[in-house]
C-alpha cells in the first residue's frame, strides 16, 4: 500500500485513426467518436472548468519571485507565503487561482500570463 500511495498515476488512451488499418489516413468522425467514448472530450471539459495548472510553492516561488521582487524579504523562507506575496503583489484575482496544502493551482492560461 505504501508503494501504491507515493505513485503518480496516468492513463493512456488508445485511438485508432482508421479501420482499414493503412498509415496516413485518419478518419475523423472514427476519432471523435472514440474520444467522446473514452470520456476524453468530458474530461477536458472539466479540466477547463477547474484549475488544471498546479505547481508546488517552492517551484512558484524560484520562477516567479522576479515579477515581484519586493514582496519576499530578503532570506524568506516560507514558499507559501512567499507566493501568496507574489500573487498579491502581481494583482491577480482570487478567482484564478486557489492555495492548497503544498500547491497552488491556476485556472487555465493563468501561467501563460504570468509568463508574458
Amino acid at each position: 500500500m505504501t508503494n501504491l500511495k507515493q505513485t503518480h498515476p496516468h492513463f493512456v488512451r488508445c485511438i485508432i485513426p482508421n479501420e482499414i488499418k493503412t498509415g496516413g489516413i485518419l478518419d475523423s468522425h472514427l476519432v471523435l467518436h472514440q474520444l467522446h467514448c473514452n470520456g476524453v472530450l468530458e474530461g477536458i471539459r472539466i479540466c477547463r472548468k477547474g484549475f488544471p495548472n498546479r505547481m508546488i510553492y517552492s517551484e512558484f516561488k524560484q520562477r516567479y519571485s522576479i515579477l515581484a521582487p519586493n514582496a519576499i524579504p530578503k532570506g524568506f523562507v516560507d514558499a507559501k507565503k512567499a507566493t501568496e506575496n507574489i500573487l498579491k503583489d502581481v494583482q491577480l484575482s482570487d478567482e484564478l487561482y486557489r492555495l492548497g496544502i503544498t500547491k497552488v493551482f491556476f485556472k487555465a492560461g493563468v501561467l501563460g500570463q504570468l509568463e508574458d
